[in-house]
């Protein structure tokens, strides 16, 4: 089974620190764990100055270090914790003999990581290097290093290129969204003043008697109501009879005296 995983794309690339224990040093110790080939995992680690150690790890000692950790289920799930663990930040360097079951000796360390509290902790087992290979582990962890950055500064780069993009988008789409509101507001207030105008037709127009009017509105509103003749259409006045005059009477300005003594002889 482990023989089909290639750990070149199982395992990749691990960075991180070791907190050193029983050995003094005034310089943190930085390590990295990469698969070197499909078949070989790489561990070293370094003070970037004059300490340096390392391993190589093959299938068959994965296969051992799997056993020891006792890990069970596939092979990618036994690699996802290996990583997982040297990810975690709880990853020490023992020197100390009594602080181990088996001591590595006094050129050798054991690079322990535990991914969480109570679970099975890794303890990778490595040796010291000495003389001109030291300057050899400094070069190969700094440009490592130096490579891992460059590509998490590309990454950076192209997400942050794409949140340009997408936030200029999402501003030209606020932009036409905020004119097509104008627009449908406008067309609303249009809609609504059309509804509301008072539509001034023949027989909607108001009596003189339920409005106040001035004068002059009050006889221009007559005059319109009023349909006016026009001179051609005037009909012919008609003959009326005349009737003669009655003769006066004379009027009567004073009594008429008689004398009431020949009236008497009659």
């Amino acid at each position: 089974m482990a023989a089909t995983v290639d750990l070149e794309d199982a395992f990749g690339a691990v960075f991180g620190e070791a907190k050193p224990e029983g050995y003094p040093t005034p310089r943190p110790i930085l390590f990295r764990a990469h698969a070197r080939s499909a078949a070989v995992l790489r561990v070293a680690a370094t003070d970037c100055h004059s300490l340096a150690w390392d391993c190589s790890l093959s299938v068959s000692d994965l296969d051992d270090l799997r056993d020891d950790v006792g890990i069970g289920g596939s092979w990618s799930d036994f690699l996802d914790y290996l990583k997982s663990s040297l990810s975690s930040g709880e990853v020490k360097l023992l020197f100390a003999a009594d602080q181990l079951r088996k001591s590595p000796g006094p050129d050798g360390t054991k690079l322990v990581a535990t991914k969480a509290k109570g679970l099975p902790r890794i303890a990778i087992s490595l040796h010291r290097v000495t003389g001109a290979a030291v300057s050899d582990v400094v070069a190969e962890i700094s440009l490592a290093l130096y490579a891992a950055y460059r590509t998490t500064l590309e990454r950076a780069s192209r997400e942050q290129e794409q949140m340009s993009q997408l936030m200029g988008s999402l501003s030209s789409e606020r932009e036409k969204n905020e004119i097509m509101q104008k627009q449908l507001e406008a067309l609303s207030f249009l809609d609504k003043r059309k509804a509301t105008k008072p539509k001034l037709m023949a027989d909607d127009v108001p009596s003189v008697s339920g409005v106040t009017l001035g004068s002059d509105q009050a006889t221009a509103l007559v005059q319109q109501q009023i349909p006016v003749p026009s001179p051609s259409k005037v009909p012919p006045a008609k003959a009326t009879k005349r009737v003669a005059p009655k003769p006066r009477r004379g009027r009567t300005r004073g009594a008429l005296l008689q004398d009431n003594e020949e009236d008497d002889d009659n």
